[in-house]
């Protein structure tokens, strides 16, 4: 958490001395908005305490202005916004410690190619953290054997995908020691890569691709590793959804997340009616929130628990 409080101003960074940071998750700063704190899943405002769930005046919370959300930005970037263009025209960009900062602008194209995205409008800071054991109430649904099963987890954005999926990485190298396991982390969020490194715990066999598209972690990676397991967040594309279920013909097992409400998204998603009929995944899972199984389906969608 020490280096969000060093990108912050100097007036923002003395309001969150009140605060306990261990239990922030995010911190969205609009401009001219109120500055609001996500800690222990619930929404808060910054006040000049503390945080607070009601406040009864404008004059009582926070705001944060363009000046301080542009000052943010270089500073995270060592300023250097050129350095991190690369990923500031994908919305985000990474820090150490595998902090992801969303960035929400104008976005510049030139002949249909995103460039860059100035003018900021507003910044969601994400702080991952390890929770430890918080895939235990799924695990006797996808470890069986000598292999996890393929595994789909269904939820909503906010419902704890991918530390949920983090927590995975770990329990495999924990409970099936020496299985090979492959993370395809497209924008660093799962193992909180920074530099290459692993800010994050996600287990003694696990190997991390990140920076790359799924499709080239997919075609890249299971030749050149030899994954067991592979473990890849926010699946959307067809071409995602192509490469799964080559790997998972290639004899490789897949446990990946998809944002949707319910079984029915599912069922009724064009990118993932073929995988439900080829029976690519083994297992559904579908949460409410971290830890939290709404469901658990069958390679069938037949519910099996929940």
């Amino acid at each position: 958490m020490d280096i969000v409080l060093e990108t912050l101003p100097e007036h923002l960074r003395a309001y969150f001395a009140r605060v306990d940071l261990s239990a922030v998750n995010e911190i969205r700063l609009r401009v001219n908005a109120p500055v609001l704190v996500c800690a222990n899943g619930r929404n808060m405002f910054l006040t000049p305490n503390g945080l607070a769930d009601k406040v009864r005046r404008d004059t009582d919370v926070v705001y944060a202005s363009r000046n301080e959300l542009e000052s943010i930005l270089h500073k995270a970037s060592g300023y250097s916004i050129y350095a991190v263009n690369e990923q500031l025209k994908m919305g985000f960009m990474t820090i150490r410690g595998g902090i992801r900062i969303g960035v929400v602008g104008e976005v510049v194209s030139e002949n249909g190619i995103t460039s860059t995205i100035k003018n900021i409008h507003a910044l969601n800071i994400r702080i991952p953290r390890m929770v430890s054991g918080c895939s235990y109430p799924i695990l006797p649904y996808i470890f069986g054997g000598t292999m996890p099963t393929s595994t789909l987890i269904i939820a909503p954005p906010g419902c704890g995908k991918t530390t949920m999926l983090r927590d995975i990485a770990y329990q495999i190298s924990d409970k099936f020691y020496m299985l090979n396991t492959l993370i395809i982390d497209e924008r660093g969020e799962i193992a909180a890569t920074h530099m290459g490194e692993c800010q994050l715990d996600v287990g003694a066999f696990t190997d991390v691709m990140t920076g790359c598209t799924k499709t080239f972690g997919f075609e890249n990676g299971v030749r050149s590793m030899r994954p067991h397991v592979i473990i890849t967040d926010e699946v959307a594309t067809c071409a995602d959804t192509e490469m799964i279920k080559t790997a998972t013909h290639s004899g490789v097992r897949v446990i990946a997340s998809v944002h949707a409400a319910n079984i029915e998204e599912i069922r009724t998603k064009p990118n993932f009616r073929e995988l439900v009929e080829s029976a690519v995944f083994d297992r559904y899972v579908v949460l409410s929130g971290l830890g939290k199984i709404e469901g658990v389906y069958d390679r069938n969608l037949r519910l099996m628990a929940g």
